[in-house]
């Protein structure tokens, strides 16, 4: 690995060093003027895998704000990270869920023929309690974006329904946008009750797509393609068995302009090869989706599982409008299972996914990168049009209760894994894996530490790719 890989990693490292720094540590703020008060403890999860399941595959709040990646079972908006449908790095690290959580939870634990009354009191006294409101910044660096920040600025307990707003603010080297989202976990109060989410966003940045690969294709004049999505959508996730089981649906409208920065008002359609980039010859697409949903987490922990599955089925259908007249059908699901051994887990995913017709290059299926194939850069191995991807990790304690402030427990891990794209990469619109002569294929194995704290779990891997290639991982929030 070369010198700037190793300072890259470093800086990255230390970005979300800080930035955790800085919201263990941030100011307390009064709500509307009252007394209540919150801190980033009890927004644990800002945007949680289990909410952007249920969202159309338009960028996340988690890094990067990017298209959609297989780990997030190729549908949901970067679906994250953190920082996820996944590429994302959405790695997921996502919008607060308490109510959706509660939901799946409850719906899990106790049937509907059975009485409800301690739980739902417990739940109508946290409903009870006065809007908080917080303020969270946190330093960010990833190879995509380069040195970039968020902040986010988050009221919480409105309504009798536990109703949410959240604002992120995003801007850096190499990257500059804001989403907003409005969610109600609950229509009429109860944890068996439908809920819905309606979400805004305006993001410019670089895309994995576009970059990585051992051929370095740009703009005209060496610029790097930025990916502008300008749009929104609108969610309604309903329960449906005492097993956890939430079925999702919804639309998204998208617009999708390629531009060479983050303030310019030039659009591009096609790369400095001649190889197209838009459907439209503009360089503007119009996107507009209808998506469904299926989600059932039965793990005994969303925070630090250690037995149990959860799998994901979604499926996203385009629909032909304006000059880009794109139309395509995503299919994607995701299975993970989590399987005791006295005190160790082993933990087994594997997800796939296919697109039917003509999809744009800013909408397949990236592989490679810290929530696909560690040991990799994001979208490094590929761009496909259908992918599948494996991991094994065996996680073990290291000490079970822990002492030290805002932390209860360290954990080790040892991980493998793989992903292809199939042979797709010159099935996508514009074929940027091909130009780029990226592998298609890919895997790689590393270990790490996993610590618990209280605003979640913490992972710090280190990965090795079978290019020899190496990379250092520091993010919030489980992967699976």
């Amino acid at each position: 690995m070369t010198a700037n890989i190793i300072l890259y990693k470093s800086l990255e490292t230390l970005a979300l060093l800080l930035g955790a720094t800085s919201a263990l540590f941030i100011t307390r703020l009064p709500a509307w003027g009252q007394g209540t008060e919150t801190t980033p403890f009890n927004l644990q999860f800002l945007y949680p895998p289990a909410v952007d399941w249920f969202l159309p595959p338009t960028p996340t709040l988690l890094e990067p704000y990017q298209s959609p990646s297989p780990l997030r079972g190729g549908v949901w908006g970067e679906v994250s990270s953190p920082e996820h449908p996944t590429q994302s790095s959405y790695s997921a690290e996502d919008l607060k869920s308490e109510g959706l959580e509660r939901l799946i939870s409850q719906q899990r634990q106790t049937p509907p023929t059975q009485p409800q009354r301690p739980e739902l009191e417990t739940i109508q006294e946290e409903l009870d309690e006065d809007p908080d409101f917080a303020i969270v910044p946190l330093p960010r660096y990833s190879s995509i974006k380069g040195i970039h920040g968020t902040l986010d600025l988050i009221l919480t307990n409105l309504g009798e329904n536990d109703q949410t707003l959240d604002l992120r603010l995003e801007g850096g080297e190499r990257t500059i946008g804001a989403t907003f989202r409005y969610t109600d976990p609950w229509l009429e109060s109860g944890p068996s009750d439908s809920g819905y989410q309606v979400r805004l966003f305006n993001t410019r940045s670089p895309e994995p797509e576009f970059l990585e690969g051992d051929r370095e294709v740009n703009l005209i004049h060496d610029h790097e393609a930025w990916v502008d999505r300008l749009g929104g959508s609108l969610t309604f996730y309903q329960p449906v068995t005492p097993t956890g089981v939430v079925l999702s649906a919804g639309a998204s409208y998208q617009r999708v302009a390629i531009r060479n920065s983050a303030f310019t008002d030039r659009l591009y359609a096609s790369d400095r090869l001649g190889n197209p980039l838009t459907f439209s010859e503009e360089g503007l697409d119009t996107l507009v989706t209808v998506n469904l949903g299926l989600l059932q987490d039965r793990r005994n922990s969303t925070e630090w599982p250690t037995q149990g599955y959860r799998f994901q089925l979604a499926t996203e259908q385009s629909i032909p409008v304006g000059s880009s007249d794109i139309l395509f059908n995503r299919l994607s699901a995701s299975f993970t299972q989590f399987v005791p051994f006295q005190s160790q887990t082993f933990v087994f995913n594997l997800q796939g996914g296919t697109i039917i017709g003509d999809v744009p290059p800013y909408q397949a299926f990236n592989l490679g990168g810290s929530d696909s194939v560690r040991g990799y850069q994001d979208g490094e191995i590929g761009t496909g049009q259908h992918y599948i991807q494996g991991t094994v990790e065996y996680r073990f304690p290291l000490i079970e209760d822990l002492d030290i402030p805002y932390s209860s427990a360290l954990g080790g891990t040892i991980f493998a894994d793989f992903a292809s794209d199939l042979g797709s990469g010159d099935s996508v619109y514009g074929e940027p894996a091909e130009v780029r002569n990226k592998p298609g294929n890919g895997f790689g194995i590393g270990l790490g530490v996993r610590l618990l704290t209280d605003f979640g779990p913490v992972r710090l891997e280190f990965a090795v790719s079978d290019q020899q290639d190496l990379s250092a991982i520091f993010k919030i929030g489980e992967r699976f």
